[in-house]
């Protein structure tokens, strides 16, 4: 757990590190060499111990920095000059000659590139070194950690062992007792303790206070400020209600612990065990903290971890058992440090662990089986998350396996391991628990709008945005977490500055060397240009281009061409920014392009298309065009392909190839008017002009019929069954062609049924000349198949009468055997 808060400190003092490494130092070339000679006589006797391995190693550091600085440096001083070489062009080539003033010139700048290059190459050569000892160093110290890890010593069930551990911690005590009953006699001392006497008074009734009544205070704050709160903001105020449960009794700890060391009652040992009470009880309160937030229900929301309730008692108990191997842990070091490293106290601190890897052990364990069952229930639900069950069932998993295999390897004396699987683990543990405790508050916050007036789209696009940033905040909180589960599992802080350096300063790239920092830049960079780019394109669309004379189609292309460039201009800056030099990439854009050429030869088709359609707009957004066999209105053209809307509201997405190249009909091109077409049909009786007279009327009373031109009525002759005639007409919106003719429909079928002229429809009359024979052959075949059923009738009859003649005549023989024998006759089988 110490290693947490001390990583929170990491996580600030890196960005200030890099900061004051970007100074620049002058290089001490001589204190380097020594620096060198007495690492590499360290490293080949390899006994120096691990404080002054890593104080050397800091120095090495510190050298390596100002190499790299130097090599910056003097590479600022190669560019102008190779700027100005390049500006001379080419060399000549074999057999080639140039000006004489130019190859002067040439040579000369040559010279002083070659000379402006040697503190480069020497900084490079500065910055190996280092770095190759650095890295033997950390070799070495990871030899060491690992030889440590796995070297087993006595074990802690040894009775020897158990003795001498009892018998060093009653040594402590004793000890410790021995330095208060020192101090409470000393009369110097007893002055300073009246003097502090109301301080200490003021201080411990503080403390009382916080720790008696701080989860009262909490519970009525929580409920009075959550009382007439929406789901979201009552989800915040239960998170801060919580916090104060976990705070205020820390800071009530820490305020008990000043007001005993006011009292002066202790010396070296009292006081180490003091200041890791804080700690400790802080552990406490944390374990107990994340128990409640993970497996209570409060009056807002459920638990976070749904479990059953039987279980929730023995959750909270182990998480509680956690807190207090770690706070036990804590007074165990302190009190080594306390007893001045004594080698008696630190012999015994395996076999006084031991009582507290049993405990961890069974707590992990325990905590292990409940979420792996819970995770798998959990799982098979329609409305789980399989994600974090998969998470939760492999942490179950491990927590099980580390808690039955961390006390088996301490008691056969592998109490590093033991100890390193116990500790970091339960510590793993509750750290992802708080992560995801805070992940939960965020899903909580962006996850619920709470406005009823909203409409669907809106809560839905809320929910998308909530759910994207939900998205960032985890990925955050992993980037936070990964270094601080690498320091609980054993790294040192100087292997996550060497991963932070290498990521300042990044990987070479030919020429280029691309960074941690650059690729920031870039992102930032590329973002304004990008968010200015959809201003740009909302104020166009939305104030600009409505004020215009273009149409519909004219505005989206320029909206969209905007885009197109801002993009491209936004991704330059960025590039530009990062300075990196695309002219070492127009070789390898060269040789791309030709298979870009062939393997991509339909999407770039598409990309061309669609640039044409933007620039000539044969088509444009909200045009009703027909391609083969789809016909739709046109919602958007993008790049590769547009996106028609079909009239059963179907999607379909075109290639702007096939727009192209293909024939299209646009029916609103150039103008919304369009013809429509009427055909109907009378009976031959009715009179031509008559018919006429009433479809001209009928046209004409339509309000999306023009009357210049006005509609037409064609005669379009003389049909099988009707007299055929049209009604064209030129409608001032095309795209209401369907309504209208239905309307036209309607109209004349009431005029025409006023009028009592008749619609025809098709009669046809069948006429079978030869009936008379169709009937003798019908009744012909009956008479035969009759003929036939008698006959079939007669053979089972008489099949039938043979049938019952013969059983009737085998009973009888075996009536006569029975009454000639009396019974089976002897020789019948």
């Amino acid at each position: 757990m110490k290693r947490l808060i001390w990583t929170l400190m990491l996580l600030v003092a890196l960005p200030l590190a890099a900061f004051a490494q970007s100074v620049e130092t002058a290089f001490d070339k001589a204190a380097f060499e020594s620096t060198v000679e007495r690492a590499e006589e360290v490293l080949e006797n390899a006994t120096a111990s691990d404080k002054a391995l890593e104080a050397l190693r800091k120095q090495l550091v510190d050298f390596r920095s100002a190499a790299t600085e130097l090599k910056d440096q003097a590479q600022t001083k190669t560019g102008p000059i190779q700027d100005r070489i390049d500006a001379l062009g080419a060399p000549p080539a074999e057999g080639e000659t140039e000006a004489e003033d130019v190859a002067a010139l040439r040579e000369k700048l040559n010279k002083e590139l070659d000379k402006a290059k040697a503190p480069v190459k020497a900084a490079e050569d500065l910055f190996k070194q280092a770095d190759g000892l650095i890295s033997q160093i950390d070799e070495l110290m990871r030899h060491r950690s690992t030889a440590r890890l796995v070297a087993q010593n006595d074990s802690p069930l040894d009775p020897r062992e158990i003795s001498a551990a009892v018998s060093a911690l009653v040594a402590f005590n004793v000890n410790l007792w021995a330095e208060i009953s020192g101090n409470l006699s000393n009369e110097s001392r007893a002055s300073m303790r009246l003097t502090n006497l109301l301080m200490v008074a003021m201080l411990l009734a503080v403390a009382l206070v916080l720790l008696l009544r701080s989860r009262v205070w909490s519970r009525r704050v929580q409920e009075s400020f959550s009382r007439n709160a929406s789901p979201r903001t009552a989800a915040l105020y239960g998170f801060i209600g919580s916090l104060f449960q976990l705070i205020l009794p820390a800071l009530g700890l820490f305020v008990l612990v000043q007001a005993l060391l006011l009292l002066d009652l202790f010396d070296l040992r009292g006081y180490f065990i003091l200041r890791s009470l804080g700690f400790a009880g802080f552990s406490l309160y944390f374990a107990s903290w994340l128990a409640r937030s993970l497996f209570v229900a409060t009056s807002n929301q459920g638990p976070l971890i749904e479990i059953d309730e039987s279980l929730t008692g023995p959750m909270k108990r182990s998480f509680l058992a956690l807190g207090l191997m770690f706070a036990l842990r804590a007074m165990l070091d302190a009190a080594a440090v306390g007893s001045g490293h004594s080698p008696e106290f630190l012999a015994a601190i395996p076999t006084l662990t031991f009582p507290l890897v049993i405990v961890g052990g069974i707590a992990l364990f325990r905590i292990g089986r409940v979420l792996a069952n819970e995770a798998q229930v959990a799982g098979k639900q329609e409305d789980g998350n399989p994600f974090l069950g998969r998470v939760a069932t492999i942490m179950g998993n491990i927590c099980v396996a580390a808690g039955v295999a961390g006390p088996v390897l301490a008691a056969f004396g592998f109490d590093s391991a033991g100890n390193r699987l116990v500790f970091s683990t339960a510590a793993s543990l509750l750290l992802i628990t708080g992560f995801y405790i805070f992940f939960r508050l965020i899903g909580s916050l962006t996850g619920y709008t709470g406005n009823t007036s909203t409409s669907a789209g809106d809560e839905e696009e809320a929910q998308r945005y909530g759910a994207l940033f939900r998205v960032a905040v985890g990925f955050i909180m992993i980037c936070i977490a990964l270094p601080l589960l690498a320091l609980i599992w054993g790294a040192r802080l100087v292997d996550l500055q060497e991963v932070w350096l290498m990521a300042r300063d990044g990987i070479s790239f030919g020429d280029n060397r691309i960074s941690l920092t650059d690729f920031l830049t870039f992102v930032l960079v590329f973002s304004i240009g990008y968010t200015i780019t959809r201003i740009l394109q909302s104020a166009l669309r939305t104030t600009v281009l409505p004020n215009t004379r273009l149409d519909s189609g004219g505005q989206n292309a320029i909206v969209t061409g905007t885009g197109y460039v801002g993009i491209f201009f936004a991704a330059l800056a960025a590039i530009t920014a990062t300075g990196l030099d695309l002219s070492n990439l127009a070789i390898v854009a060269g040789a791309l392009s030709v298979g870009i050429g062939f393997g991509l030869q339909t999407i770039v088709s598409n990309f061309v298309s669609g640039i044409i359609l933007l620039i000539e707009r044969p088509i444009k957004a909200g045009d009703w065009i027909e391609v083969g066999t789809y016909s739709g209105y046109v919602r958007k053209i993008s790049v590769r392909s547009t996106e028609v809307e079909t009239f059963d509201r179907a999607s379909v997405v075109i290639p702007n190839a096939d727009l192209i190249a293909g024939t299209v009909t646009n029916w609103t091109h150039s103008s919304m008017a369009g013809r429509v077409r009427v055909p109907v049909g009378v009976a031959y009786d009715s009179d031509p002009r008559h018919v006429e007279k009433i479809l001209l009327e009928v046209a004409e009373s339509h309000p999306m019929v023009l009357l210049d031109p006005g509609p037409a009525i064609m005669f379009m002759g003389f049909g099988a069954d009707s007299l055929d005639f049209e009604i064209r007409a030129i409608l001032r919106d095309v795209n209401w062609m369907l309504s209208a003719k239905s309307d036209m429909n309607f109209e004349i079928f009431k005029r025409f049924s006023e009028e009592g002229i008749e619609i025809p429809f098709a009669q046809r009359d069948v006429y079978i000349k030869n009936l008379d024979e169709l009937t003798k052959v019908k009744n012909s075949a009956k008479d035969d198949d009759k003929t036939e059923e008698s006959k079939e009738d007669t053979k089972a009859e008489t099949t039938d009468a043979q049938e019952r003649e013969h059983s009737s005549a085998a009973k009888d023989n075996e009536d006569d055997s029975v009454s000639d024998d009396g019974g089976d006759a002897p020789g019948k089988v």
